[in-house]
């Protein structure tokens, strides 16, 4: 029973009707201006429309109804709302024990923030996200940002909680509440700023401060955008080192490797980064994108690259479309439809869509035929206790590697889940750099062992532990798994019971199986970037370009294809995984499962990631990076920064009487929507005027008391939002831990809350920390385990 307006809800009901869920969207008979938001349209689609008016006592009585029937309630109302409707947990769930029923607040449950509207937009502009895109303009502060990464993360929250929330009711019979907020999902993106700006506090001569970790570092050279001579643009996503000498072979610039300043390649002094890249870029200008994709994309290369595309464009990616990712639907309003597909691929429980989004109240007449039925609901499941922690006793081997691998399991590990991390006896390539500190959020809860894949011995250990587990995730190519001994047919010999996912670039069949991806191919393939750039960013194809203009615009490209993809990836693997768990408990049969990272993105840009005749451009930000437009952007204060989101008729009226200029209601030129949209500049200008007279944190008292969403948009990055504001520390965001390296500090608490069972929030380990003890387990002496430490096959590092 789907109460939420918007893409976080809508995703995440979408994605249970595709994988089995009857989805019944209660609608109000005023939500007609939420059907018109860009994208639901798709995120509608399979489910059943009722029109309640759940202000009148006949609509909450049939509401309740509702209730009794159903399994899952997901609700997204601003704190207090169900509550005074009657549809709040403690109602619905006073005479339905087994109800599983979710919650999803903008700002958390309480503190100063809780009652503002939880717009994509204003989240990120007031935890800082919106500084992760900082240098993308020559201006100074924060920077618009068009995918909307706060609902992917509140979206594929839900889902996570939903499911395990569905699966431990299948264990003990009973259902709980599951809670998170954008505003504590939105933490999944920051891998990195917010623990080094600790570590910088607490030793500045280990971590030297350096201001643009997590605000405008630039992205290294591997991850290179660059013009062809045909006018268009490629990303490059080669940083690991392997790669990187691939790509400039590619590119017959071996010779690099003679010369002094380049020869550590891609590790370079800072002072000859723009040098080499100059170089490439003028060497990518000799041939057409057509011809460098043929020498990247062959089967004997090895270099990640893709032309840059907006999100329709990559609807005819040819592995998006030999993977699935895309179907059609046929809609009685548009016709025929091309729409994402599941959001990943699970071998023995498949998903598909459903069907077209329904009509406002199209089944209100046969779903309310069903209260007359309404009993207690039969008992389902044992009634085992319900464990302290959610997911104690499920084991995660996690072969991941970078971020979307492990990070994905980090967020299982919040559930309750031991997560052991395999990793190649030097360390996964994400421990380099600033003293490795990263991944005390990416491996954050897990367990670490480093074992050498290549031996045989090392394999043996690898099917011990795989015989004791029920999940793996690893992130190989083809080929690679079964060389390392940790195939699917050759573990599932071993364990019938383990689910098996594998976190792809872009999946183990089809014609780009076989190549590298990093986090910008997948931005550059789902849209993202070429979205982020704005409004007439890239100069016509045909107009010639002089080097220092392409380095310019290809700086700018580095910045709005940031490296969140990986992030965005991690969310849903961690969704594959839950998903993969339940399947097992309701059917007896574990799986392969994929997901992908093209897939992943291609979700997060939802908004506009399908097509039909007719469909509306996708709205773009202007070139300098404020916003989409007067209503919705970012806006210079006194001292400061806000960002102003006004998107409906009745909040232009507010705002205009809050601020003192009821006169722009009479002016024709902002009197209508219409209006409004022809004479943005004009109307950007008044505004402009009016924000400037303030400082940022009275304008948002001022217009949020108004019920109008205007927030400071911190300008300094995320870590000085979490450290400083009361806000966090009120909604309990932060936990304090103590890794065995870095000492005491505060973390993320878990993303998603239950209110039967706990989470779990844990530091990662060091490079093979749990290499003993758990080699231990699985029956080895200590006298073996020295002797493989010696001969390559285990190792680890000491504190």
């Amino acid at each position: 029973l789907d109460f939420t307006r918007g893409m976080p809800g809508g995703i995440a009901t979408m994605v249970m009707s595709d994988f089995g869920a009857e989805v019944i969207k209660v609608e109000a008979p005023s939500d007609e201006k939420f059907r018109k938001s860009p994208g639901a349209i798709q995120w509608n689609r399979g489910k059943k429309s009722v029109i309640l008016d759940l202000k009148t006592p006949q609509g909450r009585e049939k509401a309740h109804k509702l209730a009794r029937l159903s399994d899952v309630v997901i609700e997204s109302f601003r704190p207090g709302v169900t509550r005074r409707l009657g549809i709040d947990y403690a109602n619905l769930g006073a005479n339905h024990p087994e109800l599983v029923y979710a919650s999803l607040t903008g700002f958390g449950a309480q503190g100063p923030y809780a009652n503002y509207k939880g717009y994509d937009a204003v989240v990120a502009a007031k935890t800082g996200r919106m500084m992760m895109f900082a240098g993308q303009n020559t201006r100074e502060g924060p920077n618009y940002v068009v995918v909307k990464g706060v609902c992917h993360s509140a979206a594929t929250a839900l889902i996570r909680g939903i499911t395990t929330a569905l699966y431990l009711r299948e264990k003990t019979g009973r259902g709980q509440m599951v809670e998170t907020s954008m505003l504590k999902t939105i933490t999944t993106y920051d891998h990195i700023s917010w623990i080094h700006g600790q570590m910088i506090a607490k030793d500045p001569e280990t971590h030297p401060p350096d201001p643009r970790v997590g605000i405008g570092r630039p992205n290294p050279t591997g991850y290179l955008p660059a013009r062809t001579r045909d006018g268009r643009w490629i990303q490059l996503g080669n940083i690991v080192e392997r790669l990187f000498r691939s790509m400039m072979h590619s590119l017959e610039l071996d010779f690099i490797y003679d010369d002094p300043r380049y020869k550590t390649a891609p590790f370079l002094a800072e002072e000859h980064v723009a040098s080499l890249e100059r170089l490439m870029l003028e060497k990518i200008q000799e041939k057409t994108l057509d011809e460098w994709m043929g020498l990247f994309a062959g089967e004997a290369s090895d270099v990640a690259a893709e032309p840059y595309m907006t999100s329709e464009a990559a609807l005819d990616h040819p592995q998006i479309l030999h993977n699935g990712h895309v179907g059609s639907v046929h809609h009685s309003g548009v016709g025929e439809m091309r729409q994402l597909g599941p959001m990943v691929i699970m071998a023995e429980t498949p998903g598909s869509a459903k069907g077209p989004a329904p009509e406002p109240g199209q089944h209100t007449d046969e779903v309310l035929a069903r209260l007359e039925m309404v009993t207690t609901p039969a008992a389902k499941g044992t009634h085992n206790p319900m464990p302290k922690i959610a997911l104690e006793g499920i084991t995660l081997l996690d072969l991941g590697t970078v971020i979307n691998g492990p990070l994905g399991c980090a967020l299982v590990a919040e559930l309750g889940v031991r997560v052991i991390r395999i990793e190649a006896l030097d360390g996964d390539w994400g421990r380099q750099g600033l003293q490795g500190i990263s991944v005390q959020r990416t491996m954050a809860g897990s367990e670490g062992v480093c074992l050498n894949l290549k031996t045989s011995e090392g394999q043996e250990i690898m099917h011990k532990l795989a015989a004791k587990a029920d999940l793996l995730l690893h992130s190989m190519r083809p080929g690679a798994p079964e060389r390392t001994g940790i195939g699917y047919e050759q573990l599932t010999k071993i364990n019938p019971n383990l689910i098996y996912l594998y976190a792809g670039g872009y999946g183990s069949t089809g014609p780009y199986s076989h190549r590298p991806s990093m986090a910008p191919i997948a931005g550059a393939v789902s849209g993202g970037g070429v979205a982020q750039m704005g409004r007439d960013s890239f100069p016509p194809r045909e107009q010639p370009m002089t080097i220092d203009e392409i380095i310019a615009v290809s700086t700018q490209l580095k910045r709005a294809n940031d490296g969140t993809a990986d992030h965005t990836t991690a969310m849903v693997n961690s969704v594959g995984l839950v998903l993969g768990l339940y399947a097992r408990e309701r059917t007896g049969k574990a799986q392969y499962i994929e997901s992908t990272m093209i897939a992943a993105n291609a979700y997060a840009n939802a908004d506009d990631f399908y097509w039909h005749q007719g469909k509306d451009s996708r709205r773009l930000p202007d070139r300098d990076g404020y916003g989409l437009d007067a209503l919705y952007r970012l806006y210079r204060a006194k001292g400061g920064w806000v960002f102003l989101a006004c998107p409906f008729e009745e909040e232009w009226q507010a705002l205009c009487r809050t601020i003192g200029r009821p006169d722009l209601l009479e002016d024709s030129r902002f009197s209508t929507r219409t209006a409004r949209e022809k004479h943005d500049d004009a109307l950007i200008e008044e505004l402009t005027r009016v924000f400037s007279a303030r400082e940022p944190l009275e304008w948002e008292k001022l217009l949020t008391d108004a019920d109008v969403a205007c927030v400071k948009a911190e300008d300094r990055g995320m870590y000085h939002f979490f450290n400083e504001d009361s806000h966090v520390r009120e909604n309990g965001f932060l936990q304090q831990v103590e890794a065995t390296r870095h000492g005491e500090f505060w973390r993320y608490t878990p993303v998603v809350g239950f209110s039967a069972t706990e989470g779990k929030a844990g530091p990662a380990p060091l490079r093979g920390e749990h290499t003993r003890p758990v080699l231990k387990e699985l029956g080895y002496t200590d006298d073996q385990i020295q002797d493989y430490k010696q001969r390559g096959i285990v190792d680890w590092e000491e504190a």
